[in-house]
């Protein structure tokens, strides 16, 4: 896969997350360490920041900035930290989290993915 190939399916990872949040798809934003479900609640100001974040890395995927690249591995990557840290936190053998959970960890990792891959970060030159 050439380097703009795999940025624009990125882009498009990207957007499938924005529109997921944004429609009240299962992510949780604001839980407690202990919560290993994901849900949203469009109420919330962490949720619009969140789905406009994706959007605006979307198209800056698109149009291949460089610093959408940063932002989107940065924001990639944190948002993965915040899901992922309640299994590490806790004393004692973790809980598992739900199917949702581990399908949004699983699209954070494409992301990532799509990332690095060869001549990714060449293809985002503006």
């Amino acid at each position: 896969m050439s380097g703009i190939a795999s940025i624009r399916v990125a882009a498009f990872v990207a957007l499938g997350y924005s529109m997921w949040v944004l429609a009240g798809g299962a992510v949780q934003i604001g839980a407690a360490a202990q919560a290993m479900t994901l849900r949203l609640s469009v109420a919330q100001p962490v949720t619009w920041l969140v789905g406009l974040l994706a959007l605006v890395v979307a198209w800056g995927l698109w149009m291949r900035y460089a610093w959408a690249w940063w932002l989107g591995l940065a924001a990639a990557l944190f948002q993965a930290w915040r899901m992922a840290w309640p299994l590490f936190a806790g004393a004692g053998a973790p809980r598992l989290p739900g199917m949702t959970t581990l399908l949004v960890l699983a699209l954070l990792l494409v992301f990532v993915v799509l990332l690095f891959m060869p001549k990714a970060r060449a293809a985002c030159n503006r």
